[in-house]
């Protein structure tokens, strides 16, 4: 009896020896979150302002193929600042900002980059230039509308280490495309408005804030821009978002764009 009830024991143990581990506990995943598919590349983009008007003669003759060819050469983020009795006229105080770093006297009047002269037909060319320069910050951008808004998504990578981070500045325009209106000097039927500037997210002033705080090689942002859609077509609707520096003539210097534009 004793040998049968030590056998039975000895089996209980080897039956409880031989049951499986409990399966461990899954490590939790974080959130998902807007900025897990954008990717700052190592890489400069060009930028290029465009003041201009549908009154202008000059504008339809020249000014608008140079905006289109600047834009469809690849990587380079047009800002078509309307002026004047334009249909599309950007804000006034907001004008007299982007004015106060390149000031014009005509239109149509092209500045890139960091240059302060108006390059005028010549501004494809500077733009390709400018796409040589060296990227010490990255960026990227998405955007999506909820409920009469843009949320607009960016992410900056820095590929050095950047001392001055204070003095470095984000900004998000709201843009707009395929707007029907005429333009003087065109010989197209139904002239098309693109890549108009609406309004930018530091209200009057062009250059935007001061969001940066960590100067670190590898050191990221990531920040959300809103804007209010109002009376805009949202499907014409996008994001242009641009780094500048504070530094002398200009006191905003372009470092690096990106846009949402499909």
């Amino acid at each position: 009896m004793k040998k049968r009830f030590y056998f039975l024991m000895v089996l209980a143990v080897l039956i409880a020896a031989c049951k499986p581990e409990p399966e461990p506990e899954p490590e939790p995943q974080p959130e998902p979150t807007p900025y897990d598919n954008l990717n700052p590349q190592q890489k400069t983009w060009a930028l290029v302002f465009n003041y201009t008007g549908s009154w202008c003669q000059y504008c339809g003759q020249w000014g608008v193929t140079t905006m289109r060819q600047c834009v469809n050469n690849g990587d380079c983020v047009g800002l078509s600042l309307k002026v004047g009795s334009d249909p599309q006229a950007i804000p006034t105080s907001l004008l007299n900002s982007f004015k106060s770093d390149r000031p014009y006297s005509g239109v149509p009047s092209f500045f890139v980059g960091n240059n302060t002269n108006n390059v005028q037909s010549q501004a494809p060319s500077y733009c390709q230039n400018l796409l040589n320069t060296y990227c010490y910050m990255g960026l990227d951008v998405s955007h999506e509308i909820k409920d009469g808004k843009m949320l607009v998504y960016v992410k900056t990578h820095n590929y050095e280490s950047i001392i001055n981070i204070h003095d470095f500045y984000l900004v998000a325009y709201l843009m707009e495309d395929d707007l029907h209106y005429p333009q003087t000097g065109s010989n197209e039927a139904d002239p098309v408005h693109n890549y108009v500037v609406r309004k930018a997210s530091s209200g009057n002033d062009y250059f935007g804030e001061q969001l940066f705080t960590n100067g670190d090689s590898g050191a990221e942002l990531t920040h959300t821009f809103t804007f209010d859609l109002g009376n805009y077509v949202p499907e014409n609707c996008y994001a242009a978002v641009v780094v500048y520096k504070k530094a002398e003539n200009p006191t905003y210097q372009y470092v690096n764009c990106r846009w949402s534009r499909k």
